[in-house]
C-alpha cells in the first residue's frame, strides 16, 4: 500500500480528516459518520477542556474584550497577557512566554536563540515542527545533525566530536514522544550537560505538561537537574491536557525570554492567542497552582495502571509499558493498523491510526491516548476488542507475528508467545 493510497483508505473510513457530528461534547463520546465511539484519540488528558472553571472564565472574556484582539504583540498586547503569562511563569519555576501554538513557540525559540557558529543535535524521532524550525536554523547557518532517537552514546559521541568547535550546540528532542510515549533520556540528559559546558537542550514538552509534575508542569522541569535546568528551554502546549489553546516557552533567565519575545518572528508576524482562550489558560493555570491538579494527576495515574494490567492480561503488543496516558499498539505496516482502527470504530472506540509520516513504515499501530472522561468499563472494552481484532487485522494483511517484531527492532517482552495465545496464528 502507498502512502497515498493509506491516506485515501483512512479517509474513506473516516480514520483521517473526519468531522465530530455531536450538537455537544462531553469528552466522552464522539460520532463520526452517524457512529458514537467512545472516544480514544483526544489528547486532553485530565479532562480539564469540560471544567466549569475555564468555561467560566471564557464566557466571561468574551463579554468583557468580545471575540478577539485583531494586533501582533510586537505592537500591543491584549489586557490579560501579563497576568496569564505571571500564572505560567509561576507554574513552570522560570519566565515563560505565551505563543499562538507549541510549533510557533518551537520557531519563535529555535530560529531565535541559535546562530551561525551553532552546531544542532536534533532526535531523529523529534515532532515535525522542531524538524521544520530546524531547516530554518539551518538555512540562517546554524549545522544540523541527526541524532539516532534517545541514543545517548551516540549524543555523547556527537559532543565529543564537537567540543570547543561551536558557540553551543543544541540537542533538540521531545520530552513525552507524542506516538510511542516514551520519555526522553533525562538522566542520561543531566550527565552530559554536567560534562559538556557547550551543551544546551530545547525540549518539547507538549504532551507531560497537566498531567505530571509539579503545579503540572511537565515532565522535563520535575526532571532535569537543577544545573541542567540553567541550560535548557521548554516549549509546551496549553491546548492539550492543559484544556486551553495556544504554547508556552518556559526560559532559564528573563533575558532569553526578553530576547525571543522582540525577535521571535511568530512573536512579530503572527496573531496573537485571543481574548477567551486567554482567559481560560489564566483559569487553568490557576487551577493547577490552588492544588486541585493533583487529583486528576493521580486518577489518570490509576486509569494508565488499570490500562497497562489489561493490557498485560489479554497480551497486547505494547511498544512501551511507561506510565504516560498515550499507550501504543503495534500493528505491523499501514494496511493492517487502517484495519485494526476500522474494526475498533465498529466495535464502538475512537483510535488514532498512526501510520507513515507520522512513524516509521514498518511501525504503524494505533495510538490510545486515556483521559479522565473514559470509565472502567470503557478501558476493558477497548483491550478487549483490541485483542480480538488485532490478529485478525494481522491475518487479513498476512502479517505474521515474527513481521511484528522485526519492524519495531525489539522483541515485546514474550509478546509472540502471547499473541499465539489470544489467536492471532
Amino acid at each position: 500500500m502507498t502512502v497515498i493510497d493509506g491516506f485515501e483508505r483512512a479517509e474513506r473510513l473516516g480514520l483521517l480528516h473526519a468531522t465530530a457530528e455531536d450538537e455537544r461534547l462531553d469528552g466522552r463520546i464522539v460520532t463520526v459518520n452517524g457512529t458514537r465511539m467512545v472516544n480514544f484519540g483526544s489528547c486532553g488528558y485530565t479532562g480539564l477542556e469540560t471544567h466549569p472553571s475555564l468555561k467560566a472564565a471564557v464566557i466571561e472574556a468574551v463579554q468583557r474584550y468580545g471575540t478577539q484582539f485583531s494586533a501582533t504583540r510586537a505592537y500591543v498586547s491584549s489586557p490579560d497577557y501579563p497576568a496569564t503569562e505571571a500564572a505560567l511563569s509561576e507554574l513552570f519555576g522560570r519566565p515563560a512566554l505565551v505563543t499562538s501554538s507549541t510549533s510557533m513557540a518551537n520557531m519563535a525559540a529555535i530560529c531565535t536563540l541559535t546562530t551561525d557558529r551553532d552546531l544542532i543535535l536534533i532526535d531523529a524521532q523529534a515532532h515535525r515542527s522542531v524538524q521544520m524550525a530546524t531547516m530554518i536554523a539551518r538555512g540562517q547557518g546554524s549545522e544540523v545533525q541527526v541524532v539516532p532517537h534517545s541514543n545517548i552514546a551516540a549524543l555523547s559521541r556527537k559532543l565529543t566530536e564537537a567540543a570547543g568547535r561551536y558557540r553551543r550546540v543544541w540537542y533538540l528532542a521531545d520530552g513525552l514522544y507524542s506516538m510511542f510515549g516514551d520519555f526522553a533520556p533525562i538522566d542520561g540528559l543531566n550527565r552530559l550537560v554536567a560534562e559538556h559546558p557547550d551543551l544546551w537542550l530545547l525540549l518539547d514538552d507538549a504532551h507531560s505538561v497537566s498531567w505530571t509534575g509539579t503545579h503540572g508542569r511537565g515532565h522535563v522541569l520535575e526532571h532535569l537537574s537543577r544545573s541542567a535546568l540553567d541550560r535548557t528551554v521548554v516549549t509546551a502546549s496549553l491546548n492539550k491536557s492543559f484544556g486551553a489553546a495556544g504554547g508556552a516557552i518556559a526560559f532559564p533567565d528573563q533575558a532569553m525570554r526578553d530576547q525571543v519575545f522582540s525577535y521571535g518572528w511568530p512573536m512579530i508576524f503572527s496573531g496573537p492567542v485571543q481574548p477567551p482562550m486567554l482567559a481560560a489558560i489564566r483559569a487553568s493555570a490557576e487551577l493547577h497552582l490552588s492544588g486541585e491538579i493533583i487529583g486528576r494527576q493521580t486518577r489518570l495515574r490509576d486509569a494508565i495502571r488499570f490500562f497497562n494490567t489489561e493490557a498485560a492480561r489479554r497480551g497486547l503488543p505494547l511498544v512501551f509499558e511507561n506510565e504516560t496516558p498515550i499507550r501504543y499498539v503495534a500493528a505491523g505496516d499501514t494496511a493492517s493498523a487502517i484495519n485494526l482502527a476500522e474494526r475498533l470504530q465498529k466495535a464502538g472506540f475512537l483510535v488514532n491510526c498512526a501510520s507513515y509520516p507520522a512513524v516509521p513504515p514498518k511501525r504503524s499501530g494505533i495510538r490510545v491516548a486515556l483521559t479522565l472522561h473514559q470509565r472502567k468499563e470503557d478501558i476493558i472494552g477497548l483491550v478487549e476488542s483490541i485483542a480480538e481484532s488485532l490478529p485478525r487485522a494481522l491475518a487479513d494483511e498476512d502479517i505474521s507475528s515474527a513481521e511484528l517484531v522485526r519492524g519495531f527492532h525489539r522483541e515485546f517482552a514474550g509478546r509472540e508467545v502471547t499473541l499465539r495465545e489470544v489467536g492471532a496464528w
